[in-house]
């Protein structure tokens, strides 16, 4: 009965880190275990921190938690994503000559997972570690544009999102908007939502199934980021980040 219970624990747990945030209908869809099963085992999990859930609407949409991007960290730190890539971004850093910030989409959120700084940077940004909320990343929010409708709208439905500046975007339709334009010119730009002076740009990761499992963004100070300049970096920015695709397995058709 415990192997079992592991077995179709396991098997949630990998579907939530495919599919994102979800019901429990969604996740029944996905593994074909029965609703009432999914329930006790996501309770067990919750109990253990593995996942958490917060209430959208008329029902509980459930998600991996702390403990597991803890696990996920440990992993990370020997194998790993960020090191597979790290060439890249340095390569990145050297040729824009400015910070470079690497990381995944992890609850709505940019997960930072490597950050290359220069020694004559003017602004501050996010250390490895940090979650950033996405109208505030550059690469953050050029993930969640290769994401489908459905994973952004939960994303942007059940979160309020704080403004910065003048021209931090906080309204989900100017958000979506944004998504729209990122995947049309295959970058996000990021012209001081955060601080004025700071300027981002991002581009998203693709892996051999041609989805999308991260991003990098370029920052810097507007007095080297420039408008002169923006066009050039956008270039070099989607360059590395096809690149670091191809790395993972990416090809284009």
């Amino acid at each position: 009965m415990k192997s079992n219970i592991l077995i179709r624990g396991i098997e949630i747990i990998e579907t939530m880190a495919s599919i994102g945030p979800a019901n429990i209908e969604k996740i029944c869809d996905e593994t074909k275990i029965s609703k009432s099963a999914i329930y006790r085992i996501l309770c067990i999990l919750e109990d253990l921190k593995y996942v958490s859930r917060y209430r959208n609407i008329a029902e509980d949409i459930w998600r991996l938690d702390f403990k597991l991007l803890k696990i996920a960290n440990d992993i990370i730190s020997r194998m790993d994503l960020r090191n597979e890539v790290r060439d890249i971004l340095l390569k990145l850093s050297n040729e824009t000559n400015e910070i470079v910030q690497f990381g995944v989409l992890h609850n709505g959120k940019f997960l930072v997972l490597e950050a290359i700084r220069r020694p004559r940077g003017l602004i501050n940004v996010a250390n490895i570690g940090d979650e950033i909320d996405i109208n505030i990343s550059a690469a953050g929010i050029a993930i969640l544009a290769y994401h489908d409708e459905e994973e952004q709208n939960l994303i942007l439905e059940n979160k309020k999102f704080q403004k910065f500046t003048n021209k931090t975007l906080t309204n989900a339709d100017d958000i979506r908007k944004e998504l729209k334009k990122i995947k049309k010119y295959g970058y996000s730009f990021d012209d001081q939502n955060f601080a004025i002076g700071h300027r981002c740009i991002g581009a998203p990761i693709f892996n051999f199934t041609k989805k999308v499992i991260a991003g990098v963004n370029i920052s810097g100070h507007i007095s080297t980021f420039s408008d002169e300049r923006i066009d050039e970096l956008a270039q070099i920015v989607k360059k590395y980040a096809l690149e670091a695709s191809k790395r993972m397995g990416f090809e284009i058709d």
